[in-house]
């Protein structure tokens, strides 16, 4: 189910930038996997990270950077550094949770969307902005993410910018993204 979400994400990405998915790369040009780096990979980062290597921190195509507006999909080469910078921020601002924080998505300025797993198992998707340290819940599951984002691509709350740039619809954004994650307090505040 998650790696047909994923699939739909990108083909639905590649209809507004044809090249997007290209310039991801294929697991196989890549000579890190996501399971030497995490051995016990949660199915969101397996069905990502099988498919696609990501967009390096040199990409400098603006309509291939992101994968979200602000935020690019984590390098697999890069991935090992980032789990540090995330690490580094939670103990810094005193928010080390019980569970597992894994980055997903990054920009430049250190803030991230997260994979999370509670202590109890509840997996989620969060924002962790590196100003705070707090993980704030965007999404109520990793199904619900890859879900969330393909409506965004459907309902035209993603868009190209006239620099090429993907922009977004604040205000739809954030009447979709609180419909398919009720639980999500994002959304609300």
């Amino acid at each position: 189910m998650i790696t047909q979400k994923f699939q739909e994400f990108l083909n639905l990405s590649a209809e507004l930038r044809p090249d997007y998915i290209s310039s991801l790369g294929t697991n196989d040009d890549s000579r890190t996997q996501i399971a030497d780096i995490l051995p016990e990979t949660p199915e969101l980062l397996k069905a990502i990270y099988t498919t696609v290597s990501g967009t390096s921190s040199d990409e400098e195509e603006p309509s291939l950077i992101e994968f979200v507006p602000g935020y690019r999909l984590i390098h697999i080469d890069e991935y090992e550094q980032e789990m540090k910078v995330i690490s580094a921020i939670l103990e810094e601002k005193g928010q080390v949770p019980a569970g597992v924080v894994l980055p997903i998505l990054t920009n430049y300025g250190s803030d991230f969307i997260c994979y999370y797993r509670s202590a109890d198992g509840v997996e989620q998707v969060c924002d962790l902005l590196h100003d705070f340290g707090d993980l704030v819940v965007m999404y109520d599951s990793p199904e619900i993410f890859l879900e969330t984002l393909c409506e965004f691509y459907k309902q035209e709350v993603y868009f190209l910018d006239e620099e090429g740039y993907l922009d977004c619809d604040l205000v739809r954004e954030g009447e979709v993204g609180a419909a398919l994650n009720p639980n999500a307090k994002y959304w609300s505040e």
